[in-house]
Formats: structure tokens, sequence, C-alpha cells
């Protein structure tokens, strides 16, 4: 597209940067408490946020340190702030015992399943378009909550990985945010960059076209998940990448060069080769040897192509 480096000028300075660097700790002292310790997560935030606080008060950054004043302000925007989530919650929770309480959670259930008619694609196609269509406008909890009671428990049915599921569920739920017509992120992207809203939502779908695959290749292949020999887990991800990596470049027109019809088709070809999941079918680790190979073959006679065009 055309788009130059950003001015030396304009990049700040490294050792600026760095000064900053101790409010990382706060994060790592979030994810150690959760992940090594088993806080439950408010504890964890508790903690984290002292040692924020304290890094804040302590190194301070440019000079400037936070006094008593700032400090108790901003826990009175924190709080400010958490309200709307508590809110959310609370009426999610509200409509989720309503749903129980008419057996709708259950009916919603057992449609899908009957629906799907015991076919697991079916039912994947159907439970995405739901996830999507109840996810618009929602944050990201509120969806979760939702679509976990409802749409979660047809998919562990039918015997797909319960984490998988949930996973499954989430994503395509916050993938309302960039998938018009609502897009909500999207659109408030458009607002800033003061561009054509519906253009943005399908230029936000483009990019993030990994996201809506991503939850499918969790349904089939948990090894994705971490679930499996290591060798297994190991030979998924990296044929997820290379698959994911193949596709992009197809979608975008470009790898080392500017790429002509045929070179994008034959990108995406060997890119949906090699993200095919190992298990989904017999035979189907040949499928990604190809993918992989033939990506491979491909990336590096395109920037052969792009380092002989280079050349005075």
């Amino acid at each position: 597209m055309g788009i130059k480096a950003v001015p030396r000028d304009q990049i700040p300075d490294r050792r600026l940067v760095l000064r900053g660097l101790h409010f990382a700790l706060a994060f790592a002292v979030l994810i150690y408490l959760l992940f090594w310790q088993r806080y439950q997560p408010e504890r964890a935030a508790l903690w984290a946020g002292l040692v924020l606080i304290g890094t804040a008060m302590a190194l301070g950054y440019r000079g400037e340190r936070p006094g008593l004043r700032k400090i108790f302000s901003s826990l009175a925007i924190t709080g400010h702030n958490v309200v709307e989530i508590l809110l959310i919650s609370a009426a999610s929770g509200i409509v989720i015992g309503v749903l129980n309480i008419t057996g709708l959670s259950f009916n919603l259930t057992y449609s899908l399943v009957q629906l799907g008619g015991g076919n697991v694609v079916i039912l994947l196609a159907l439970s995405a378009l739901i996830c999507i269509v109840l996810g618009m406008g929602l944050p990201t909890l509120g969806v979760y909550v939702l679509l976990a009671a409802l749409v979660a428990p047809a998919l562990v049915q039918v015997g797909i990985e319960p984490i998988a599921a949930h996973l499954y569920v989430l994503y395509f739920g916050m993938m309302s945010m960039i998938t018009p017509p609502i897009a909500l992120a999207a659109f408030a992207a458009a607002s800033i960059a003061r561009a054509p809203s519906m253009a943005t939502g399908w230029a936000a779908m483009r990019f993030g076209w990994s996201a809506y695959v991503i939850p499918v290749l969790f349904v089939f292949s948990p090894t994705l998940l971490l679930i499996g020999a290591p060798l297994d887990i190991a030979l998924a991800l990296v044929t997820a990448l290379v698959g994911v990596w193949l596709i992009s470049a197809a979608l975008a027109g470009f790898f080392a060069r500017p790429m002509t019809a045929m070179r994008r088709v034959l990108f995406a070809v060997a890119g949906l080769l090699a993200l095919l999941p190992a298990g989904m079918f017999e035979g189907a680790i040949y499928t990604d040897l190809a993918g992989v190979v033939g990506g491979a073959v491909l990336m590096a006679l395109d920037v052969r192509a792009a380092r002989q065009e280079a050349r005075p």
C-alpha cells in the first residue's frame, strides 16, 4: 500500500521507553500469582495493583511521581470504570437465571443439537452464527457468560472438548466486534481514523480472518490447546503458524513483492492445506506436509524473484 516507516525523529528514544519498564512488573506479578500460586483472580489483581502503586510512587516516570491525592483519585476512577462491568455481570446473571427457569437454555441446546443432526460441522456453523448475533454490542465478560450458558453445552454434548467448546463460543462471540453490521470496535476505529465505517468493518474482517478459523481448529485439533503428545503439539503449532502466514500473505496480496492473482491462489491453497488439523481425517498429516513444503517453495521463489527485481 506504499506505507512508509515512521520518521526517526518521531520514534521515542529507547532509554525513555525503558524508564517505564517497571510498570510491566505488575502484570508479571498478576500472572505469577494466578498461574503459579493459584490465587483467586480478585486477590491476585489486588496484589498486582499494590505493586503498581508502589513502583509508581517509588520510581515514577520522567521525573514525576504520583502523590497520595492522585493515588486516591485513580482509585475513584477505577471504581467508576468497574461499575459498568458489575452491572453487565449482574444483568447477564439475571438473563441466564430467567433462561434456566423458563427452560429456554435447555431448549436452545436441544434445538441446536437437533438442527445439527449430529453433524459437527453444521452444529459449529449454527453455533458461530448464534454467537456472533448474541455477542453484538456486548463486552467480553457479558458475551462469555451468556454464551457459556446457552451455546457451549450443545457443543460439549456432541463430544467436543469442554475447553475447546468454551473457547469456540468466546472467540465467535467477540468476533461481533469486527463483523459488520455492528462491528463496534471497527466503527470506533473508523471514527478515530475518519474513515468509512462499513469499509473499515470489512477491512477489520480481512485483517482478523484467522480469529474466525482458530476456534474451529481448536475443535478439530485439541493439540493446539496443548492436549496430546509433545511432538503432536509441536507439529500442530508449526503447521498452523505456517498456514496462517501463507493465507495472510494471499489476502494481503504481498509477500516479498506484490502477488499476481495466480500466486495469491497458490499461497492460499498451500495455507489451507497446512491449516487442516492432522487429526481431522485419515491422512491429514500428508496435507499438512504438502502445505508446509509447498508454502516453503512458494516463499523461497517469491524472495528469489524479489531479489532479482531489486538488482540494478
